[in-house]
């Protein structure tokens, strides 16, 4: 373990270098990983809503479900109402408009409706771009309002920038320096980028995963730098701040057992979603699984180099109480 050591300290810049490259090109090969947005590509073979699929696709084959949006209209005269029927039929994408002037599906009080068909499936981006088209040319003239489903805030489009809000919030709370959440959050980000650009090597990926993998990464590896960073810092102070790369070398001989233990039993963990029947578990399990491994070597390899750089720099932004508990253990100096 002390060679692996030195070898992480002495070569420290060199192994920073490659994995900073390594996440650039991953970073450009991410926008080369497949999307599924079809959640019944996971389905069992042998569940009931698969089996219904299956005899729904052989019985209609012809069946191809696009993505639809209604959009209705306030005050049109009918001769408005005809027109923008055959207005819409214009628009790039459309494929169909349905609208019936003399059926109260589609008129009601001073209201008008249309259900507007596309040639897109589950791509919300590009039937927005309709939308917004059409806004643009008659809202200034009439009263517009749309629904489309695919165009709904998800969940996961709160629930993750909400999480690394509190993650944030969190860190600087707990955190003894009000510059540590940065150095924590750069070694993470690096294994979060080298992780999206590797699932390059699945057929796809499924968009839940997509979505949560990069957060739910940080929550389930940030203690690994957390635990390097407190390791050095004790470490640091048992050689009385006066050897730093010593120093890191101990702290990665102590800390990777706790380290690898931990990653680990997480991996492991992780891998128990590969049993579920529904095999998005397997989607998400392959992908967090790769990702804490990816962590626990991005921690071993571009922490290092992280804590000893700014090792000053943490110490001037150290909350107070702690700065000056530092300079009273140490008789007024701080050494770097």
């Amino acid at each position: 373990m002390k060679k692996l050591a030195n070898f992480l300290v002495n070569k420290r810049k060199f192994l920073f270098i490659v994995s900073i490259i390594v996440a650039v090109v991953c970073l450009f090969l991410s926008t080369f990983v497949m999307i599924n947005k079809d959640k019944t590509k996971y389905l069992a073979q042998d569940s009931n809503m698969n089996l219904g699929l299956q005899i729904i696709n052989k019985e209609f084959p012809a069946i191809d479900l696009k993505d639809t949006f209604q959009i209705m209209f306030e005050g049109l005269t009918p001769s408005e109402k005809l027109s923008i029927h055959q207005q819409l039929k214009k628009y790039d994408g459309v494929t169909d408009v349905q609208y019936d002037i003399t059926s109260s599906d589609y008129n009601t009080k001073s209201y008008t409706m249309y259900i507007v068909t596309t040639e897109f499936t589950n791509d919300s981006t590009s039937v927005n771009k309709i939308i917004n088209s059409i806004k643009g040319d008659m809202g200034d003239k009439y009263v517009i309002n749309t629904y489309y489903s695919g165009g709904e805030l998800d969940v996961v489009d709160v629930l993750v920038p909400m999480a690394l809000t509190i993650m944030l919030i969190l860190l600087l709370l707990m955190c003894k320096s009000y510059f540590e959440p940065v150095l924590l959050l750069v070694s993470i980000a690096v294994a979060v980028l080298i992780n999206m650009g590797t699932n390059i090597i699945f057929e796809s990926v499924s968009d839940l995963t997509f979505s949560i993998a990069a957060v739910f990464q940080l929550v389930l590896s940030i203690d690994y730098s957390i635990i390097l960073l407190h390791r050095y810092e004790q470490e640091y102070d048992l050689l009385g701040r006066t050897n730093k790369e010593q120093a890191m070398k101990n702290a990665i001989v102590n800390a990777v057992s706790s380290i690898s233990s931990s990653s680990f039993t997480t991996v492991a963990g992780l891998m128990a979603l590969l049993l579920m029947s529904f095999t998005i578990g397997k989607d998400i399990g392959l992908v967090l699984a790769k990702g804490v491994i990816l962590s626990f070597i991005c921690v071993l390899t571009v922490m290092p180099s992280l804590i000893l750089w700014f090792d000053k720099i943490v110490f001037k932004t150290s909350k107070k109480n702690i700065k000056q508990y530092m300079l009273q253990k140490n008789g007024g100096e701080y050494n770097v």
